[in-house]
C-alpha cells in the first residue's frame, strides 16, 4: 500500500475511535443556555393556562379527607401482566415501580476478580434463581427527603401546598389482565379547603398510563399559581459501573431533543416553549411525562446527593371560588423500547447518534433476525455475514487496489529518492505513473469510509439498545457452568473475545501488502494492540460482530490475494 492511502486508512480508524469516544461522552446533547433559577418559579413568558370544566357557581365538594388528618397512609398496589406498582397516599405517590419482564440483575456470582489497571476479568459461577430472590426491575429508588416521582404541589401567590398531603384511595389494590382498563382515584382536601383528585388509568398491556388531576378551589378566595408534577430519579443508587450510559434529564421542547446529564447541573434550569414530553433517563429504562396543556414548562433540578428532579409546570390564574381546573398527563414508566415507546410519541428517546436513521432500521432487522436464529448473538452473527455480503464488492476492489499498490512501491520509491527535492516534481511523476497503470491511491480507502456511517450506527445498537441487555450468547463456558457471553450488553467478564479478536486484527495487518517502510509497517502493527485494550470493556454484543467482522475480511482477503490479483 503507499504511504498516503496507509496514512489515510490509519486516520479512518482514527476518526472512528473519535466517533465512539465523542458518542459515550456526550450521548445526549448538552443542554443550551436555559433559564437559571435560584426557586422553582415560573418565568414570565408563559400564559396562563385555559381552565377546563370549569364549573362556577357550583357547590363546594364534600371533603372526604382532611390534610391534616394524622391516620397512617395506606399502600395500593397495581398489578398487570407488565408491571407491579405500588402507591402511597401520602401523595399519592410511587414508591415502587417493578417491571416483570425485566430482572436487575443475573443470577450469578463473582468467585474471582483480578484487576491490573485499567484491565480486569472476572470469573462467575450461575446461581440458582429459585432460590437467589432474583428482584424486578424496579424504577424507584428511594433517596434524598420526599422526591418521589408523581408528586403534586401547588404553589400560589397566596397559599402553597408539598406534595406531601395525605389523600384517601378509592380502592386498596388494582390487578388488571391483558386488554383490560381500570382506574385508581386519589382525593385530599387541604385545611384552606384547596381540593386535589388525582385519577390514574391503567391499560393491561401497557407501560403507559394517564393522569387526569383536577384542582377545586373551596377557599373561598380567588387563587392564582401553577400545578408542579414531578419526576425523581436517584442516579447515584445505579450501581452500574460497566455502562457508559447517559444518565440525567431528557426531553423534547419545541421539537428539539434537549438534554441534562446527571451532576452537571449548579443550579435549577427551566426550559420555556412547547413540552412535547420531559423524562429521566438511565440508560435502558426511563420515566416520561407528556402533558397536555401547551402552556407547561419544565425546571430541572439536582441537589448534591439527591436525586435529579423534573418538574413539569402548568400555570392557573384566576381560580375563582367554587370552580374546579383539570390537566391531563400521559405517563411512561418503562424500557426504553421502541415498541412500546412509539405509540405515546416517545420514539425519539431511542436516539443511536448522528446516523440514528441507520440505527433503527438495523436494530428493527437485528430483533427479526432474532425470531429466527437461538438468540442474539446469532442474529448479530448472521446480520454481520449479511453486511459483508452487501460490502463485498466495494472491500473487493479496496483489496485489489493495495495489492496493485504494493506492486508499484519499488517504482514509487525510486521516484522519492529521485525527486527528493523537488515536491512538485515527484507529485507530477507519482500521478503519471498511477496513471500508467491504472492505480487510484485512495481507492484502498474510500470503502472503509463508506462503510463507516454502518460501523458507527452498530457501535451504538450493540452497546446501547436494550434488546442486547441481559440477552445470551453462549452463556457458559462449555462443559462448565462459568458464566462467559451471558449478557451481550456488558463486557466478556473471561476477555476471551477481546482478546482473539486483537488477534485476528493482528493477522490481518500480517496480511496487508508492506508499504516498503518498516518503520511504518512497525508502527501498524500497534493498531490491533491499542484496539485490544479499547475493546477490553465494550459491550461483548459489539466485540462479536466486530471479531466475526475480522475473520470475514481476512478470508475475502486472502480469497483476493490468492485467486482475484
Amino acid at each position: 500500500m503507499e504511504k498516503r492511502a496507509l496514512i489515510a486508512l490509519a486516520l479512518s480508524f482514527v476518526v472512528f475511535m473519535a466517533f465512539m469516544y465523542y458518542g459515550e461522552m456526550t450521548k445526549r446533547p448538552a443542554a443550551p443556555p436555559a433559564v437559571s433559577q435560584k426557586a422553582p418559579a415560573p418565568p414570565a413568558a408563559p400564559a396562563p393556562a385555559p381552565l377546563q370544566a370549569a364549573a362556577p357557581g357550583s357547590p363546594p365538594a364534600s371533603t372526604p379527607v382532611k390534610a391534616a388528618s394524622t391516620r397512617p397512609a395506606k399502600d395500593v398496589v397495581v398489578d398487570t401482566p407488565s408491571f407491579k406498582a405500588v402507591f402511597t397516599e401520602t401523595g399519592a405517590r410511587l414508591k415502587s415501580f417493578q417491571l416483570k419482564k425485566y430482572k436487575d440483575r443475573l443470577p450469578y456470582e463473582p468467585i474471582y476478580h483480578f484487576k491490573l489497571g485499567p484491565v480486569g476479568f472476572e470469573v462467575d459461577r450461575y446461581l440458582d434463581p429459585a432460590t437467589n430472590g432474583l428482584k424486578p426491575k424496579d424504577l424507584v429508588r428511594e433517596g434524598g427527603a420526599d422526591e418521589l416521582p408523581l408528586t403534586l404541589s401547588w404553589t400560589g401567590k397566596t397559599l402553597n401546598l408539598p406534595g406531601t398531603a395525605l389523600y384517601e384511595a378509592s380502592t386498596s389494590a388494582l390487578t388488571l389482565q391483558a386488554g383490560d382498563k381500570g382506574t385508581l382515584k386519589f382525593t385530599s382536601v387541604s385545611p384552606e379547603g384547596l381540593t386535589l383528585v388525582k385519577t390514574y388509568t391503567f391499560k393491561g398491556d401497557s407501560y403507559g398510563f394517564d393522569l387526569a388531576v383536577q384542582v377545586t378551589n373551596n377557599t373561598g378566595q380567588p387563587l392564582d399559581g401553577q400545578i408542579n408534577l414531578d419526576l425523581s430519579g436517584n442516579f447515584a443508587a445505579i450501581q452500574d459501573p460497566e455502562h457508559f450510559h447517559f444518565l440525567g434529564f431528557n426531553g423534547s421542547i419545541n421539537n428539539k431533543l434537549e438534554g441534562v446529564k446527571s451532576g452537571d447541573l449548579k443550579e435549577p434550569k427551566t426550559f420555556a416553549g412547547k413540552v412535547e414530553w420531559a423524562g429521566l433517563d438511565e440508560g435502558y429504562f426511563m420515566t416520561a411525562i407528556i402533558p397536555e396543556s401547551v402552556k407547561s414548562w419544565v425546571t430541572v433540578s439536582e441537589a448534591p446527593k439527591a436525586p435529579m428532579v423534573a418538574s413539569v409546570r402548568t400555570p392557573v390564574e384566576a381560580l375563582s371560588p367554587s370552580q374546579a381546573a383539570q390537566f391531563s398527563y400521559v405517563l411512561y414508566f418503562g424500557p426504553k423500547n421502541l415498541n412500546d415507546l412509539k405509540p405515546l410519541g416517545l420514539g425519539r428517546a431511542v436516539d443511536f447518534g448522528w446516523f440514528d436513521f441507520l440505527g433503527k432500521p438495523l436494530l428493527t432487522f437485528l430483533s427479526w433476525l432474532e425470531r429466527y436464529s437461538l438468540n442474539y448473538g446469532w442474529a448479530i452473527v448472521i446480520l454481520t455475514i449479511l453486511l459483508r455480503i452487501v460490502f463485498w464488492y466495494p472491500n473487493h476492489k479496496s483489496y485489489k487496489s493495495m495489492k496493485d499498490m504494493a506492486k508499484l512501491q519499488p517504482k514509487v520509491a525510486k521516484l522519492r529518492e529521485k525527486y527528493k527535492d523537488d515536491k512538485e516534481t515527484m507529485n507530477k511523476e507519482l500521478m503519471a505513473l498511477y496513471r500508467t497503470f491504472k492505480v487510484n491511491p485512495m481507492a484502498g480507502c474510500l470503502p472503509m469510509v463508506m462503510q463507516l456511517p454502518v460501523f458507527i450506527a452498530l457501535y451504538n445498537v450493540l452497546g446501547y439498545a436494550i434488546e442486547l441487555r441481559h440477552a445470551s450468547f453462549i452463556s457458559t463456558l462449555p462443559f462448565t457452568n462459568i458464566v462467559w457471553l451471558a449478557d451481550l450488553s456488558a463486557k466478556d467478564p473471561l476477555l476471551i473475545t477481546p482478546i482473539v479478536m486483537g488477534a485476528t486484527m493482528f493477522l490481518q495487518q500480517k496480511m496487508t501488502p508492506s508499504t516498503g517502510d518498516p518503520t511504518q509497517a512497525k508502527m501498524m502493527m500497534f493498531l490491533p494492540l491499542i484496539f485490544t485494550f479499547m475493546f477490553l470493556n465494550f459491550a461483548s454484543g459489539l466485540v462479536v460482530y466486530w471479531l466475526v467482522n475480522n475473520v470475514l475480511s481476512i478470508a475475502q482477503q486472502h480469497y483476493t490475494n490468492k485467486y482475484l490479483t
